[in-house]
């Protein structure tokens, strides 16, 4: 996944497969491949406008915070937009759907649609537009 064409991006060196794949092992899910290649590009990113995108060390940490796994089942919370708003994707290899919803409810119910394709909210640099 090229990156280089997004402003205002800070990245991470990549992950590896067995980085991902003890998360993967650690969490008891199957990440997304589109999150997954991102990962394999920057191992978690944050963007100027405070949106950041949970790399291998900190997304088990921040799922345990989130209480992801209780209210969100299912579900993983994959980056957060620095304002009280979590990022969610069905946990599966085929998922491209990104929701986003307020970490004290963290119910899918309650979420809002930010994108149904992952890759491509990635290369529009994460710009999103709730109705």
């Amino acid at each position: 996944m090229n990156l280089s064409n997004i402003n205002g991006l800070t990245l991470m060196p990549s992950a590896s497969d067995n980085e991902i794949l003890k998360v993967e092992n650690e969490m008891n899910a199957q990440l997304p491949n589109s999150y997954k290649n991102l990962l394999k590009t920057s191992n978690g990113l944050y963007t100027e406008e405070g949106i950041l995108i949970y790399g291998t060390e900190d997304i088990i940490e921040r799922n345990e915070t989130w209480e992801t796994e209780e209210y969100a089942q299912g579900y993983i919370a994959i980056g957060d937009n620095g304002g009280g708003q979590v990022f969610l994707m069905h946990q599966g290899d085929k998922e491209k759907k990104v929701l986003i919803v307020g970490s004290g409810v963290m119910n899918p119910e309650h979420s809002d649609l930010v994108t149904s394709d992952f890759t491509q909210w990635v290369k529009n640099g994460f710009f999103y537009k709730l109705s």
